[in-house]
């Protein structure tokens, strides 16, 4: 299987994609995932019972009340009633004002409801108050930066970008084992030292660190945009 480069973070800017009720618990609100949560139905419905952590909009001013996050590129999860469609247009909304990948919770706040999952009955918060938080298993912009100019002699860099890629510029001193490699390159990936992993975007080194996790080696992985040069020099954002 060959993993399409950085397929998702692209595909997010001109799309939305659509979460079941139970995929919104397990995958977001259980892990505590750092996001904001729309809720767009009238002030009376979402004040007798909503989704924990919910802010009440109406649709024509949520792009107004996300603005200020906007550099910070919040997840953002969309419901609406019984799934009727408004949330699927706030979410196209967005993603034509730039702001990549929202979900839609499939089906609204009655699918919700029909999963028996927990509602809470006191009023909703009505302004955004979006609090970013590091990915489990990401390293910071700072010590990643300060690792790549001095690197240390237990650390190696594993860049799990495509081979075509790389040819346009390394970091000096990384390995390049490809993403949809790694699992079956193992055997060159030492165990005693700490790998730390990138790609362009993050979203690929994400994917090689799940593995490597599950597979007991001690990794971590940079969840942020970078260009690397011909000479090695790169650039993060």
């Amino acid at each position: 299987m060959k993993i399409f480069h950085d397929g998702m973070p692209e595909w997010n800017k001109r799309n939305f994609t659509v979460l079941s009720a139970q995929s919104l618990r397990e995958g977001w609100l259980d892990k505590e995932v750092s996001s904001v949560l729309v809720d767009l139905r009238p002030e009376k419905e979402a004040k007798a019972g909503h989704i924990k952590g919910a802010v009440n909009l109406n649709p024509e001013a949520v792009i107004a009340a996300l603005k200020p996050f906007k550099e910070q590129k919040p997840p953002i999860v969309i419901y609406d009633s019984k799934g009727e469609g408004s949330a699927e247009k706030v979410a196209t909304a967005l993603v034509k004002a730039g702001f990549p990948g929202p979900r839609v919770l499939s089906g609204g706040f009655a699918a919700w409801q029909g999963a028996k999952l927990a509602v809470e009955a006191e009023a909703p918060a009505t302004k955004i108050a979006y609090v970013p938080k590091p990915k489990a298993g990401s390293i910071s912009v700072a010590e990643f930066q300060a690792l790549a100019k001095a690197l240390p002699e237990n650390v190696l860099i594993v860049d799990v970008r495509g081979g075509d890629e790389v040819e346009k510029g390394m970091i000096k001193g990384a390995r390049n084992i490809p993403a949809d490699e790694v699992a079956s390159r193992l055997a060159e990936i030492p165990k005693e030292k700490e790998l730390v992993l990138h790609c362009t975007t993050g979203a690929r080194a994400e994917m090689a660190y799940n593995i490597l996790k599950d597979k007991g080696y001690k990794a971590r992985f940079l969840d942020a945009s970078i260009t690397v040069a011909s000479d090695g020099g790169f650039q993060i954002k």
